[in-house]
């Protein structure tokens, strides 16, 4: 019966912003949706209990989802993206943090983000401030990292946003953002897969009962980021930005005007100066960075939503060829060229150094 009550099952709250999220959106939705949430001590748990029919649905992350998915289970829809960005906090923003500030910085991405912006920072791991007897991206984790900001013992630390809202008592936070075209602020493409909150039943449930719910946007972004994580080498999976979204013609142009991005003006405006497709576009951008976060290979496509696969094909060959030429070394040329300098025709180590044979 399709006015029967729903039974949502959840965990209790993690970092990952899961249950904050699908308890607001059933509490909104109280009086056209009969549906009840119910926790759950582990996903695990919350499987058993779909399994077996007591429950409904399961909101869950996509780590989690990795990690349990079967044959018995399948995603019925996404919730509303949550901001995937991470973010400093601090007294003050990362450009004017005093000079070898102590930030505490676990994820392996953001710390070479983090060096691009300042080399001079001093980066510490968990283990450098006994952290990891804690669970990661819990709420005591974070609360003993402000402790240790507020006692002077660190001037900061990297987290993301979702378990930044486990504070219980807010202070300064400064967004890692996407920023483009600005050279004052440094960009940080986030870890695949930040922000998606995802709703799990048994396969072969009616997904019309929830539509209502889910954002196509959301889900649609969810599989690009997860096939283009599928296709990257296993051991650049820490290592690698990658976000995806559905961006309108406007807010595009207006970012390439702000920007003086000539050539996305020309690419989207024709010479009666009216916009070429009006239709929604599909942004997709992978960075990866190296050991010392002086180097990226980064690739961006942005297209029409139905030439989606296309773009991430182009995608994907241009991050790889540009990271195939920054780690090859520069043989030496035998042949010498005109108004070339001696050095061009050196060996040369290569640009980019991935991996670190110390552990970071």
């Amino acid at each position: 019966m399709d006015d029967e009550r729903l039974v949502f099952l959840s965990t209790s709250s993690h970092g990952d912003g899961v249950r904050h999220q699908i308890e607001k959106v059933l509490e909104q939705r109280s009086k056209t949706f009969d549906a009840i949430l119910r926790q759950t001590p582990t996903i695990e748990d919350a499987l058993t209990l779909l399994k077996d029919g007591v429950g409904d649905l399961v909101a869950m992350s996509p780590e989690n989802w990795i990690q349990h998915r079967n044959e018995n289970f399948s995603i019925v829809g996404l919730l509303s993206r949550r901001e995937p960005t991470w973010v400093l906090v601090s007294d003050d923003k990362p450009e004017y943090l005093i000079k070898h500030a102590r930030i505490v910085c676990h994820h392996p991405l953001l710390r070479r983000q983090m060096l691009r912006l300042r080399q001079d920072l001093d980066l510490l791991s968990k283990d450098e401030v006994e952290l990891t007897t804690l669970e990661p991206d819990s709420r005591e984790e974070i609360e003993r990292l402000e402790v240790l900001r507020t006692e002077g013992k660190i001037e900061g630390y990297v987290v993301k946003r979702s378990q930044y809202n486990l504070l219980s008592a807010k202070t300064r936070r400064h967004t890692l953002g996407l920023q483009k075209g600005s050279p004052e602020r440094s960009h940080f493409i986030p870890p695949p897969l930040n922000g998606f909150t995802l709703i799990v039943g048994r396969t072969g449930f009616p997904k019309n009962r929830i539509e209502h719910i889910l954002d196509p946007s959301a889900d649609f972004a969810y599989r690009i980021e997860s096939a283009l994580l599928e296709s990257i080498p296993s051991d650049l999976v820490d290592l690698t930005g990658i976000h995806v979204e559905q961006r309108g013609v406007g807010t595009i142009l207006r970012e390439a005007k702000k920007n003086n991005d000539d050539w996305t003006m020309t690419a989207m405006i024709n010479p009666e100066k009216k916009v070429r497709d009006s239709s929604t576009r599909v942004e997709m951008r992978i960075e990866t960075l190296s050991v010392d976060g002086r180097v990226s290979a980064c690739a961006e496509q942005v297209g029409p939503l139905e030439k989606h696969r296309v773009a991430m094909v182009n995608l994907l060959q241009e991050w790889g060829s540009m990271l195939t030429t920054l780690t090859s070394e520069h043989e030496a040329t035998k042949r010498k060229m005109r108004n070339m300098p001696d050095e061009f025709h050196e060996d040369r180590p290569a640009m980019m150094r991935i991996h670190s044979d110390e552990s970071e």
